[in-house]
């Protein structure tokens, strides 16, 4: 029994150098990679910076209040809905007060709705081609 004690003793020994040397050899392995990250950075673009002006921003509408849609004069788009129908015409878009406290048509920051082959998006809060699908579905056949 006690030479079965001794082996088991060496047998443990061997397994906890073998570990600490594993250990060993990932750290530095680790070490060596993390100076070759460092070596290959560059803290200065290779690229120029593409200079483009900003986009014009729309006017504020001061409390835009909406105005109801009221009749069924508004116009039927290509994807089912329909435009507002605002003092008894047509509007491709949406019913405002304007300052004068009047109904009128506007599609958000575009006064008199949208053209003939547009609609007024509410995701986008602006004009888009009538076929343009909504809600980012793909468009229909």
């Amino acid at each position: 029994m006690h030479t079965h004690k001794k082996i088991s003793n060496m047998w443990l020994a061997t397994l906890l150098l073998a570990a600490a040397g594993a250990i060993t050899v990932g750290c530095g392995t680790k070490q060596q990679s993390a100076r070759n990250d460092q070596t290959q950075l560059s803290p200065v673009s290779e690229t120029q910076p593409k200079f483009e002006p900003l986009p014009r921003t729309a006017p504020v509408t001061l409390s835009a209040r909406f105005a109801p849609s009221i009749g069924d004069c508004g116009p039927k788009y290509a994807n089912g809905l329909r435009g507002a129908c605002i003092n008894n015409r047509p509007c491709r878009g949406i019913g405002i007060y304007d300052s004068g406290g009047k109904a009128a048509c506007a599609c958000y920051a575009r006064e008199g709705g949208c053209s003939e082959n547009e609609r007024c998006d509410a995701i986008k809060k602006s004009c888009v081609p009538e076929k343009e699908p909504g809600f980012g579905r793909a468009p229909e056949d």
